[in-house]
């Protein structure tokens, strides 16, 4: 990774006049109102290997002025206060700590993780790290979250919300807090400071809870001084030339004991018709699943199904019903009994047009978990006939952000309990334990890889009706009008085609978070990352 060299980084450090043998060699220093979590991480027996410094931005004269509790008094935003904090009032002592903590004061933890998380730090000699936050919290970044697999994951992020610095790195970055309100991109700018890939992590072996929504009084403070938080952001990311906004994994350090199990998990899929792509599907979910369960009446598809060296059961259609919707659910209800007879504790249903892509950076199958849905992103048409959409369409509108051609098509995998059973095609009820929603692994949708494939389903739905059709027509609305105004379906490829957005155009969105770029297919998939993982 290359070393970015920050402008005004050299500070005058003055000698410390509190250096004394005994002393506890971290530091948390809080920004802290008056519902801050932080007098929970004092509780407990266990003695603490760091020191407390609060910077209230309160109004109440004697709040948390408590043992050896150091309060200083500063309103205003996060970022400048802290610099103010680090550079003036705590100079003369800054060198007797080897980590800093600057967590945010929502955050649910105690004494001895804070402990554990500094341990950590020096024991892997990090120059920048954070815990990680557990699978119930309030989260921005889906890299933040626990990854129960590993102690620590070496990664290219962590967040401004608990940055944990080892003091020569946190004197190289001070001087960025003062250039900014928010603080939004001080984290995807400090990973520049670093001189390798294992100098950053997220520590998995020590979880904090993120109580209250992202937000909060920072972005409040940032107002009230007449920021716009957004303005600032998208101007310090180009003031830096920042324009990758990807967080990576690069390498995780196991646990060290027993991993928690693998649940085998099956898939169930309809395909009513035979087309290029669908070869590339199995072969690709086959590395991920322990089963695929594929419901098909045409003749093609069994043969090809059955030439394949892989774990899937082929069966008839459990409905003969002419409206496809109606068709699958009735096909994902059965397959519930036919994967729970094969032994498997989830079953995930997916469509031939839809990808489960999972890069491996955290355990979806999260403990006390029903039903887990994962997010879905939709491939953003090519100018140009597509055979293999699933490697040729590499660019995604992102979920939330960009307008979809098509209905949205999260999915949803389900523990198979006793009495499960699908309420449509993206989820079930019955199930025991919480549901809930992940932004990784995500559902890759290609339901329009280029015009050529909106037409063949407009020709569909004109003459089959039903759900299918009204779906298509509600999301196409604006393109049939275009068709019937030409007197021919065909009239509206100018107007699909004027909605592919350019090169230049593609890098901008990126860069803004409106489309996201990746790659799920390379050849022949990796069959270490499964579902069950």
């Amino acid at each position: 990774m290359p070393r970015e060299e920050f402008a005004g980084a050299s500070i005058r450090r003055r000698r410390s006049v509190f250096r004394a043998s005994g002393r506890r060699r971290n530091l948390v220093v809080l920004r802290a109102g008056d519902t801050s979590l932080h007098e929970q991480w004092l509780a407990g027996p266990e003695p603490r290997n760091w020191d407390l410094v609060v910077s209230y931005f309160g109004d109440v004269p004697h709040r948390y002025r408590t043992g050896d509790v150091r309060r200083l008094d500063r309103k205003g935003a996060k970022w400048p206060a802290l610099h103010h904090v680090l550079a003036v009032d705590l100079a003369e002592s800054i060198d007797d700590y080897d980590y800093i903590w600057l967590p945010d004061d929502d955050l649910a933890t105690d004494t001895a993780s804070i402990n554990a998380m500094f341990d950590y730090a020096a024991r892997y000699r990090l120059s920048l790290a954070q815990p990680a936050l557990t699978e119930d919290s309030y989260y921005t970044h889906e890299i933040t979250l626990v990854d129960r697999r590993f102690d620590l994951r070496y990664t290219n992020f962590v967040e401004i919300m608990a940055p944990c610095f080892h003091r020569e790195f946190l004197l190289h970055c001070l001087p960025t807090f003062a250039t900014t309100q928010t603080g939004w991109g001080l984290d995807f700018h400090w990973p520049r400071f670093v001189r390798d890939t294992s100098s950053i992590a997220i520590v998995d072996a020590v979880t904090v809870r993120h109580t209250r929504p992202v937000g909060g009084p920072n972005l409040t403070a940032a107002r009230a001084a007449g920021v716009n938080p957004w303005t600032e952001y998208y101007d310090y990311l180009r003031q830096h030339a920042i324009d990758d906004l990807t967080t990576r994994v690069y390498r995780g350090i196991g646990t060290g004991g027993a991993r928690p199990a693998n649940d085998p998990t099956a898939l169930c899929v309809t395909v009513d018709r035979l087309e290029p792509p669908l070869t590339v599907w199995l072969d690709h979910h086959a590395a991920h699943a322990d089963l695929i369960i594929v419901y098909s009446d045409d003749p093609a598809v069994r043969a090809l199904v059955a030439s394949l060296d892989h774990r899937i059961v082929l069966c008839d259609n459990s409905n003969s019903a002419a409206d496809p919707v109606e068709r699958e659910l009735a096909n994902i209800h059965r397959a519930v009994a036919t994967a729970r007879a094969a032994d498997m504790a989830w079953l995930l249903p997916l469509g031939p047009r839809e990808l489960f892509h999972d890069d491996g950076r955290r355990r979806w199958q999260i403990p006390g978990a029903g039903q887990v849905t994962f997010i879905a992103h939709e491939a953003l048409p090519l100018p140009h006939p597509v055979a293999d959409p699933f490697r040729e369409c590499t660019v995604f509108r992102v979920s939330g952000v960009s307008p979809f051609l098509d209905a949205p098509a999260n999915r949803s995998a389900v523990r198979l309990d006793v009495g499960v059973v699908p309420v449509d095609k993206h989820g079930f009820t019955g199930f025991t334990g919480a549901s809930g929603t992940v932004t990784a692994p995500m559902i890759l949708h290609y339901p329009y890889p280029s015009f050529e494939s909106w037409l063949a389903r407009a020709t569909e739905a004109a003459s089959g009706g039903g759900a299918m059709a009204r779906q298509f027509a509600q999301y196409s609305r604006d393109l049939l009008q275009v068709a019937v105004a030409h007197g021919r379906l065909d009239g509206a490829r100018a107007c699909f085609l004027a909605e592919i957005p350019c090169d230049g155009m593609v890098d901008r969105m990126v860069a803004a978070g409106e489309l996201m770029r990746t790659v799920p297919v390379h050849g022949v998939p990796d069959s270490r990352t499964r579902l069950s993982a």
